[in-house]
């Protein structure tokens, strides 16, 4: 070969050369003559390295085009089944979250400042009627400050009365006696006066007949002047009988003014004045007896004992709470919720409300009330929920209670996809959007009902886009997929 001819040649020559050496006593002489021997033994290695270059290029792509012409084609990493999102009716739920405690909590206490407490008559736990006693406070003071001035009022009744008509019965019919006598006093005077009346015209007409006898001799002239005399008498009788008539008249009606007034009683302002003596007794009265009343603890209304903080021998004051109820036994769970979802909720939706600490127990509720107000700060509303009460000794809630609640709000159109294709990692939700290519795209979703599994979509999806339902767990953002059915 004509590489290896040149590598023998070139043995030769260094043969030659050493020998030449060996010859001048180890002394290497050097001449201009062998000059170009080494040039040529230089341009010989070049060669060398470049052709043998040249076939490492030459091999190295020779097997690279062979390989590319070899490289197999890619394969799905996995069958899936994949469904579009699509709009379905769907029952709306919200979810909240609350505290158990009463519908109408009361606060029971003393209206009495400084009074012992004697005696109490229920525990915590207890269900009571409305008007039922709870606790007796001491009330022996009250009482005797009572009955004191309950003699002051019967006193002072009988003034008033004695002011009203100051005279007895007796007195009365006395006057009535002295009024009728009166009467007839008048009836006789104007008796008399008539008969002085009737013998006055008699004693007229006799004096003028005697006196005209006289004229005819047939009488004496005395007998005459005792007739004019009699006339005279008769007229002053008649006189005196009208003055007694008078006088039995005015009698008469000083009787009768006397009778009026013993009829008719006191002065006005004197009755006036007794009759408001009277009115503040009985005032006085009524405050010691509305105070010896509420000496006894009553219940306000039907209901239950959440608490009772009275104990034997405390002394009640204005501000201190002897009792809690509930009253009708009547609870709610209070929840707040987000203002976007307030909208949602009124009065009369069902709830179901489950025990946070058993999710097995569970009461129908119903929205009672819905808050007008939201909290500025928090941007939550009140939603208050009527909570059945325990009956006939089974279990309910108690007030304090942590409990969860799901309001129906209705049915609703909402976008859906199979509940299986959702997936989670660290908090957050994501499914796999099947690519026209095939491949996949993890997206980021926020759902929000799982009803009949299929869970609602609220951001993060359209209308006809399809996602991973089974395999999704196996997947990568990215990966070539086989939809299978």
């Amino acid at each position: 070969m004509e590489v290896k001819s040149t590598i023998n040649e070139t043995e030769s020559l260094n043969g030659g050369q050493s020998k030449t050496a060996a010859a001048s006593g180890g002394v290497e002489v050097h001449s201009n003559a062998n000059q170009p021997f080494f040039r040529r033994k230089n341009v010989i290695v070049l060669s060398v390295v470049a052709v043998i270059a040249c076939a490492s290029v030459v091999a190295f792509n020779h097997f690279h085009s062979g390989q590319e012409a070899h490289a197999p084609v890619a394969e799905p990493v996995i069958t899936v089944t994949a469904e579009k999102v699509s709009a379905r009716d769907i029952a709306g739920k919200i979810e909240v979250n609350g505290t158990i405690w009463a519908w109408d909590p009361l606060t029971i206490g003393s209206e009495v400042n400084g009074l012992r407490v004697e005696s109490i008559l229920v525990d915590d736990g207890d269900k009571v009627k409305r008007g039922q006693v709870l606790a007796r406070l001491n009330s022996s003071v009250l009482n005797a400050q009572l009955a004191e001035e309950r003699a002051k009022l019967a006193a002072q009744k009988a003034t008033l009365k004695r002011t009203i008509q100051p005279n007895r019965p007796e007195d009365l019919l006395s006057l009535q006696a002295a009024h009728m006598q009166a009467e007839s006093a008048v009836a006789e005077a104007e008796t008399m006066l008539t008969k002085a009346k009737a013998n006055l015209v008699n004693a007229q007409h006799n004096s003028q007949r005697y006196r005209g006898l006289v004229a005819e001799g047939a009488v004496s002239e005395q007998e005459a002047d005792q007739k004019d005399t009699e006339a005279k008498t008769s007229e002053a009788e008649m006189h005196n009988a009208a003055q007694k008539v008078r006088t039995a008249k005015f009698q008469r009606e000083q009787a009768k003014q006397r009778l009026v007034m013993g009829q008719q009683g006191g002065r006005k302002e004197d009755v006036d004045i007794s009759h408001a003596t009277v009115a503040q007794m009985q005032a006085n009265v009524q405050r010691l007896e509305a105070l010896v009343a509420q000496t006894v603890i009553r219940a306000p209304a039907d209901g239950l004992i959440m608490r009772r903080d009275a104990h034997l021998g405390d002394i009640t004051a204005m501000n201190k709470t002897l009792f809690q109820m509930v009253r009708d036994n009547r609870l709610e769970l209070r929840a707040q919720v987000a203002e976007i979802d307030l909208h949602q909720i009124h009065e009369g939706q069902k709830v179901a409300v489950t025990d946070s600490t058993n999710s097995s127990f569970s009461v129908e509720g119903v929205v009672r009330e819905v808050s007008p107000m939201i909290d500025q700060d928090m941007r939550l509303g009140t939603v208050r929920i009527d909570v059945p009460g325990a009956k006939n000794g089974e279990r309910g809630f108690k007030p304090g209670n942590f409990a969860h609640g799901t309001i129906d709000i209705g049915t609703k159109r909402a976008l859906t996809v199979p509940a299986s294709a959702v997936l989670s990692r660290d908090n957050k939700s994501f499914v796999y959007v099947v690519n026209a290519d095939n491949t996949v795209a993890l997206r980021d979703v926020k759902t929000g009902e799982r009803i009949g599994g299929y869970a609602e979509v609220l951001t993060g999806l359209a209308d006809g886009e399809t996602v991973v339902v089974r395999g999704a767990g196996f997947l990568k953002n990215g990966d070539l997929v086989r939809v299978g059915q």
